[in-house]
């Protein structure tokens, strides 16, 4: 059984827990976004080829993006954005991730206090936090090398 660190969660302990665990490399991150965060999910692909996706987390308002990371080329380096204020809560505000060739983000408004977490001689093993009608808390599993 893989061990993991956990880093986070930042924002609220509000809504549901959740926890998505990679099988392998994340290749995809789905993001509804707005004024904040309103629900993400993710997919990973393990060494024998076969892709796993997780459920959504989260609420149904947003636009929907859809971030594929090359995985023969890139890997997921770092995961930062703002906790704040938005409907009378504290939420995830905004997300941006990095790989080692591409930035993608920000998404949602950046408003509130950041948070980043920028990783070397690990990698991303999933992540972790609570929702409802948008992304309450959002943290990281990380898989020391």
């Amino acid at each position: 059984m893989k061990k993991f660190a956990l880093i986070g969660p930042w924002g609220s302990s509000d809504g549901q827990n959740w926890s998505y665990k990679a099988e392998g490399k994340i290749t995809k991150i789905i993001i509804n976004h707005g004024e904040c965060i309103d629900a993400i999910s993710f997919a990973s692909q393990d060494d024998d080829g076969d892709v796993h996706h997780s459920p959504k987390f989260g609420g149904y308002g947003g636009d929907c993006t859809e971030i594929n990371i090359d995985i023969d080329v890139e890997e997921l380096n770092c995961v930062s954005g703002t906790i704040g204020w938005f409907d009378s809560k504290v939420v995830v505000t905004s997300l941006s991730f990095s790989t080692d060739v591409n930035k993608f983000g920000p998404f949602g408004t950046e408003n509130g206090t950041h948070f980043s977490v920028p990783i070397s001689k690990a990698k991303f093993g999933g992540f972790f936090g609570c929702s409802s009608d948008y992304l309450d808390a959002i943290g990281v599993y990380i898989n020391p090398t």
